[in-house]
């Protein structure tokens, strides 16, 4: 059985001499290794994380071994197509093109990773359990106007919203009567939110990563 190999677009600059922040990329791919290895349900899966998205495409390009490419696309699923033309037009010293043949092996989280928990908001309040922040109020995060009733990949900057939503919904108890509302970082928030979601009920609702487990099976 090959080894599954597949490199993520996210996390600090390589060779970053911050320690946290080396420690918050390792954190961030381990907790993608286990999203995948769930999603696959196998035990051969090994994730890589580029920073940012034309680091991590050439990085695909110039190592055959990886089978798959994860980037944000930016754009809603319509118009995934223009991703690569505008990796190989943004830069004209610097083009980046992926080869035809390896293009489906490119798969995009729409528009960006943090996608996925809009899509499934009850994991915030797994999040907020593990990392010991209260809830502020009985609303259902499902049903704030940011997202009710949206097509979740026609949104622009999940991350955004991602980041309104924990500030509003969630606190942590200081001492005296202090409190500091939660707030997001896809280093040090984004690994516990990925361990909270139920991948296979993700992936009844995400084309993508229905396509990408359907080329392993």
């Amino acid at each position: 059985m090959v080894e599954i190999r597949i490199i993520v677009e996210g996390g600090g600059q390589a060779g970053a001499s911050d320690i946290i922040t080396a420690n918050n990329t390792e954190s961030l791919r381990q907790s993608l290794n286990s999203f995948f290895t769930r999603l696959l349900c196998r035990n051969d899966v090994s994730i890589s994380v580029g920073y940012g998205y034309r680091n991590a495409a050439k990085r695909f390009i110039e190592d055959s071994s990886y089978n798959s490419l994860f980037v944000d696309s930016d754009v809603s699923a319509d118009k995934v197509h223009t991703w690569f033309e505008k990796l190989k037009t943004e830069n004209p010293d610097k083009p980046i093109i992926i080869p035809l043949e390896r293009q489906t092996d490119v798969f995009f989280m729409i528009q960006e990773m943090e996608a996925w928990f809009l899509k499934q908001p009850e994991c915030f309040e797994k999040w907020a359990s593990h990392e010991g922040y209260e809830k502020r109020n009985t609303d259902l995060i499902s049903e704030h106007s940011l997202i009710r009733g949206k097509s979740v990949e026609y949104i622009h900057k999940p991350s955004e919203i991602t980041k309104i939503l924990l500030k509003h919904f969630f606190e942590k108890k200081m001492p005296g009567s202090k409190r500091k509302l939660a707030s997001y970082g896809k280093l040090k928030t984004a690994p516990v939110l990925l361990d909270c979601l139920d991948v296979h009920k993700l992936q009844e609702c995400d084309a993508e990563l229905s396509r990408f487990k359907g080329k392993f099976q």
